[in-house]
């Protein structure tokens, strides 16, 4: 029996041993395969030579040593030339060392000798001349405005104020309170609008048309009524114009607005006697544009904006003066607007 058993035994090894060797074999080629690719993406095969210049061009790894061609694993691509600068051959160069990014060379074409390739070791590098490389197309992102305007801006609102006090009218025997989110005179924690904003240039202000300023318009329902803000609005955006090079099209802004919100509900004055009793909002914040095509941008701000609203006035007051029976409510939102600027 034993013997039986071991002849068992060396058969099922001599079965397995197969797969464990094919299995090693697939594993070898793969890495042999995964080695050859590494390879081939590092192996040297551009050199972009340099004309003799007073300013020459220094290596990024060795700041001390002045270049007279770079080498490179990948084709060079070209930045066509704008207004401000002539254009330049972009060279990813050798990374200084093992795991690194390659060093980017943006180097002019009138300092550039000429472009080689080498496909084969055994034959001499075929020469490439500029036009033939292909065109970085960069940025066509040039927030030049919609319509009659320089900038226009569309938004949706949301925003929090907290928890409103409740009040009292006389002859109403509830009070009214505040919600989560709700339109009634009661107020909420949450509020929702839309706004638009229509900008001009303002060049005597900033002659590089970063600075815009124009109104702000909308649509504001809540505490028992729908607000149309009438405003000013002004907005500073830092990436204005990109360069057609750039490799960034999107920007930062700055804004902030003032004004009076006008209702057809409330009959209250436009003009208070005073502070307390006067209708307005202002507010500024902080945003971002995303470039999404070439006249568009998706933004996102978020900021601070103060309201006095005047709310439902008071029915079963009749001795009341008019200009005193609408109550206000103050409010300080945290607000977010997202939307498409043009």
């Amino acid at each position: 029996m034993s013997i039986i058993k071991g002849l068992l035994l060396v058969k099922e090894k001599c079965n397995i041993l197969p797969h464990i060797e094919g299995i090693i074999a697939v594993l070898a080629i793969l890495l042999f395969l995964s080695s050859c690719s590494s390879t081939s993406k590092n192996i040297i095969t551009w050199n972009v030579e340099l004309k003799e210049a007073e300013m020459p061009i220094t290596d990024r790894c060795n700041p001390n040593a002045k270049l007279q061609s770079i080498k490179s694993a990948e084709k060079p691509m070209l930045l066509p030339a704008d207004e401000e600068r002539e254009g330049r051959v972009r060279v990813l160069g050798v990374p200084c060392a093992p795991n690194e990014d390659p060093q980017v060379y943006d180097v002019p074409v009138s300092r550039v000798r000429r472009i080689t390739y080498v496909s084969d070791p055994l034959q001499p590098p075929s020469q490439v001349e500029v036009n033939e490389l292909e065109l970085i197309l960069g940025c066509c992102r040039q927030r030049e405005g919609f319509a009659l305007f320089d900038k226009f801006e569309l938004r949706g609102a949301l925003g929090y104020r907290g928890t409103q006090e409740e009040y009292y009218k006389p002859g109403v025997s509830t009070p009214f309170k505040s919600s989560f989110f709700g339109f009634d005179e009661g107020g909420s924690t949450m509020i929702i609008g839309l706004e638009i904003a229509g900008l001009w240039d303002v060049p005597f202000i900033d002659k590089n048309g970063n600075f815009q300023l124009g109104f702000i318009s909308g649509l504001w329902p809540f505490d028992g009524s729908l607000f149309i803000p009438i405003g000013l609005h002004g907005r500073y955006t830092f990436n204005q114009h990109p360069p057609t090079t750039s490799d960034n099209c999107n920007s930062w802004f700055l804004y902030g607005n003032f004004g009076l919100p006008l209702d057809f509900q409330t009959e209250a004055p436009i003009f208070g006697k005073s502070l307390d009793f006067q209708r307005y909002f202002y507010g500024l914040g902080i945003g971002y544009d995303w470039a999404i095509t070439c006249s568009m941008d998706f933004s996102v701000d978020l900021g601070f904006r103060a309201m006095n609203l005047p709310l439902p006035p008071c029915t079963s007051c009749p001795s009341t003066p008019s200009e005193d029976k609408n109550p206000y409510r103050n409010s300080k939102v945290l607000l977010l607007r997202f939307g498409l600027t043009f």
